[in-house]
């Protein structure tokens, strides 16, 4: 989706994806926007008002390993092993389909060269079989990994399903997430960006039920910085 991109880090993330919000409703009109924003931030809030097993700053970032969309395997305690860089950034994202991963994605890989300044790496998750293409893949030059039936984000808390509602709004637009996702299931993550420092502990997490809210790129640019040695 073009229209989800922005131009660049001197214009706040916060701003395309409202204007994204604002093309949306006035593509879809007001009430299937409705049923598309309530029946996927509504569940998401419950789920998450439901857990028992989230995790936050100072916990240990719960292990996992998952397949690339190249074919590989990244494992995460692997990667912290090797200790090469100072902080990772994990992002749970929902897929392709959804144009606010896609701006939110785009500002993350626009941000990849302070993010390497700062000795961090940048590891995207989403519950999608594979990316599309490059472009709704937000470009991506970072491992993209694919998390068959929402595991890895479960152990991060994350996991919800959308209300029938929401999903026949999506269907009708041509979008079956029983079919895009690995595992042929609805299962879909809040959005969850976790930095991860050295010692496999969290140092920064951004959770949001309202899939329309993403932390700013150079706040998580702050962050790593803050991490680097």
């Amino acid at each position: 989706m073009s229209e989800g991109a922005h131009k660049g880090l001197a214009v706040p993330i916060a701003a395309s994806l409202a204007e994204f919000t604002d093309k949306l409703i006035a593509r879809r009109g007001v009430e299937q926007s409705n049923l598309l924003f309530g029946g996927q931030i509504g569940p998401a809030a419950q789920a998450l008002s439901a857990r028992t097993n989230s995790v936050g700053v100072g916990d240990p970032a719960p292990d996992f390993s998952l397949p690339t969309a190249e074919g590989g395997i990244w494992s995460l305690g692997e990667h912290l092993a090797q200790g090469k860089c100072s902080s990772s950034v994990v992002v749970f994202y929902r897929g392709t389909w959804c144009g606010y991963c896609n701006i939110y994605l785009r500002g993350l890989l626009e941000a990849r060269s302070l993010l390497s300044d700062a000795n961090a790496s940048l590891i995207a998750v989403s519950p999608e079989a594979a990316p599309t293409s490059a472009d709704t893949a937000a470009g991506a030059t970072f491992p993209v990994l694919i998390d068959q039936g929402g595991k890895a984000a479960e152990q991060f808390g994350l996991t919800f399903e959308m209300d029938d509602a929401a999903k026949n709004v999506l269907k009708g637009s041509g979008i079956d997430l029983e079919k895009r996702n690995a595992g042929g299931k609805w299962i879909l993550p809040v959005p969850g960006t976790f930095v991860i420092d050295r010692s496999g502990h969290i140092a920064y997490a951004h959770v949001d039920a309202d899939y329309r809210n993403r932390p700013e790129p150079q706040e998580i640019v702050a962050v790593c910085r803050s991490l680097r040695r």
